[in-house]
């Protein structure tokens, strides 16, 4: 028989409750001050050593005047980070860490269960990502709580605007890390999903400069960028190159009016990788393709790179692997080890130095009004969250 919570019962109503209460707080991504507080409030009760970061007001200082207007509450909320005192000896201290931002439309979320299955009406996402994550954390540590656990130190941080560029792990003070190892509570698919890789991502923006003419009396004066910017696409392969990297063009900016000319064009893209040097070929080949397209067209281009976030490469030989493995086991599932295509804070906490997974919390066909989340999946997180900790505390004796 499987040790600890695995042959523990968890009040699987009191999950259920929790995520349908949290999924009813309206947090997009910049306006997270709701559920700021509600943390603050409930991490308080539960009577963790509980504090706000600047992590908002430090990520403002990256955006325009303009921006910082638009996003306006980036600046008004930050990270929520509470502690808890072990009651062991020697444990490893542990961080567990899920977003409190959705992406939209995340207003007046309806949740209904239909046959085990939790979703929406259908005219908004349900934010299990990253609500599941949440919820996981928090029931996991009512749990402790309750049941007096035996543990190590354990931290627990809630980030900001993850969606949106993984601003609050980003702004992370490094001193605020008590953590020797991290678990990101964020993936989508069921809870035995370890993962262990994530690629680089590198965006990229590339300004072609054209010739503005008036369109009808003298087209052949003028120089149209945004045909040098098609030029230069055309010659590319996108969308997934290999098993490691994929490359986008997401935006095309360019022109004023159909009377004129276009003189000017901007073409904005990603490239990610989880091999640096894929990653490095694919940004060389998008910048000799836009060039080519200039020298053919008798212009000139501004090529931009700005790295987003590092990738990660772990194995089950790290511990932080082994932890989650033996978390997964005790949870009642086999743990299934796997690479991802996306970002996450995962990303920042590994550049942080903290080595750290993400790992599955149920949600699919996250980011869509088609998400849903399996409520056997929401008590396997929960499960999951537990078992870890318990994992960690089985190496140590308890302090006198």
């Amino acid at each position: 028989m499987l040790k600890g919570v695995f042959c523990v019962q968890l009040n699987q109503q009191q999950v259920v409750d929790r995520f349908l209460e949290l999924v009813k707080i309206d947090t997009p991504s910049h306006e997270e001050r709701p559920m700021a507080d509600y943390l603050l409030r409930t991490l308080q009760e539960f009577g963790l050593e509980v504090h706000e970061d600047n992590a908002g007001e430090r990520a403002s200082h990256g955006f325009d005047k303009t921006t910082v207007e638009i996003l306006g509450q980036v600046r008004k909320t930050g990270n929520v980070i509470a502690n808890l005192t072990g009651n062991l000896e020697g444990a490893p201290a542990l961080m567990f860490t899920a977003h409190m931002d959705t992406v939209v439309p995340a207003k007046g979320i309806k949740p209904q269960i239909q046959n085990g299955v939790i979703k929406t009406d259908g005219k908004t996402i349900l934010g299990a990502d990253d609500r599941a994550g949440i919820t996981a954390i928090l029931e996991a540590i009512r749990f402790l709580k309750e049941n007096d656990v035996k543990h190590g130190d354990l931290q627990f941080v809630f980030t900001i605007a993850e969606e949106t560029g993984l601003y609050g792990s980003l702004y992370l003070e490094p001193q605020e890390i008590k953590s020797q190892y991290a678990f990101v509570m964020d993936s989508g698919g069921p809870p035995d999903t370890i993962i262990t890789m994530a690629p680089t991502e590198v965006d990229f923006i590339a300004r072609i400069y054209g010739k503005a003419a008036h369109s009808g009396v003298n087209p052949e004066d003028g120089l149209n960028a945004i045909s040098v910017a098609a030029d230069a696409i055309s010659q590319l392969k996108l969308g997934r190159i290999d098993e490691e990297t994929t490359s986008n063009i997401g935006i095309i900016q360019g022109g004023e009016r159909t009377n004129i000319v276009c003189d000017r064009c901007e073409v904005h893209g990603e490239v990610r990788s989880r091999n640096d040097q894929k990653l490095s070929e694919q940004l060389a080949k998008i910048r000799t393709a836009f060039d080519m397209a200039c020298q053919k067209w008798g212009t000139k281009m501004d090529f931009e790179e700005q790295k987003i976030y590092l990738g990660f490469n772990l194995n089950e030989d790290d511990e932080v692997v082994h932890l989650a493995m033996e978390g997964v086991r005790r949870a009642g599932l086999e743990p299934k080890l796997a690479p991802r295509g996306g970002g996450s804070d995962t990303n920042n906490f590994n550049a942080k130095g903290i080595p750290a997974v993400n790992l599955g919390v149920g949600a699919t066909n996250d980011h869509t009004v088609e998400e849903s989340l399996k409520v056997q999946d929401l008590i396997d997180a929960t499960r999951l969250v537990i078992g870890i900790i318990q994992t960690a505390a089985e190496r140590t004796g308890v302090k006198s």
